[in-house]
């Protein structure tokens, strides 16, 4: 009998330590998240010049130091707590932002002035894509926030895949920059 109960606590030691890592990882999801992004926007060829975090969002900067081309990620776990992130899946909302330097001010301003004409849109919407500047920098910057599964980069023993997730980036960049593009020629 004390055999069979000494069997009986050693399970219970065990699928405690199942529970305590499946707790721990989906807390680092944070870290894995902003970790991953830094390497695959670095591996692309651009410097991290900035990272903050209030907490909740973390906010990195990128820049292609021969272009001045910038990137911007502000990225927020939407599934810290483990019953949403095992009910709903692991997701982040993840806004991606595309920004050059501009020194037509004429360029920036209408680009800006169309911006504003469309108020009515929730910039907060997955696709929508919304126009800012940094005017002391003499920067301009189209953003689009995105919501994304995180469990498709990264698996549950802490591999990336950082292929795919430096493909979506890619996509997203490449799309905001032709759209940045047609705001500054218009």
């Amino acid at each position: 009998m004390s055999e069979e109960l000494d069997q009986v606590f050693v399970g219970l030691v065990n699928q405690s330590w199942k529970h305590y890592n499946e707790e721990l990882q989906n807390t680092r999801m944070d870290d894995l998240l902003v970790g991953a992004v830094i390497a695959s926007t670095v591996e692309q060829g651009y410097a991290l010049i900035d990272l903050n975090s209030d907490g909740t969002n973390h906010y990195l900067r990128f820049e292609w130091l021969q272009t001045r081309q910038r990137l911007i990620f502000q990225l927020q776990n939407l599934s810290e707590q483990l019953v949403t992130a095992k009910v709903l899946g692991r997701r982040a909302r993840v806004t991606i932002g595309y920004g050059e330097n501009v020194q037509n001010t004429t360029a920036v301003w209408s680009a800006l002035k169309a911006e504003m004409k469309s108020g009515f849109l929730d910039a907060t919407e997955p696709g929508v894509i919304t126009c800012d500047a940094d005017l002391t920098a003499s920067y301009i910057y189209v953003q689009v926030p995105l919501i994304l599964d995180l469990d498709q980069y990264f698996s549950d023993d802490w591999k990336v895949n950082y292929q795919l997730l430096q493909n979506h980036i890619y996509a997203t960049t490449q799309a905001l920059s032709k759209y940045l593009r047609g705001r500054l020629s218009a």
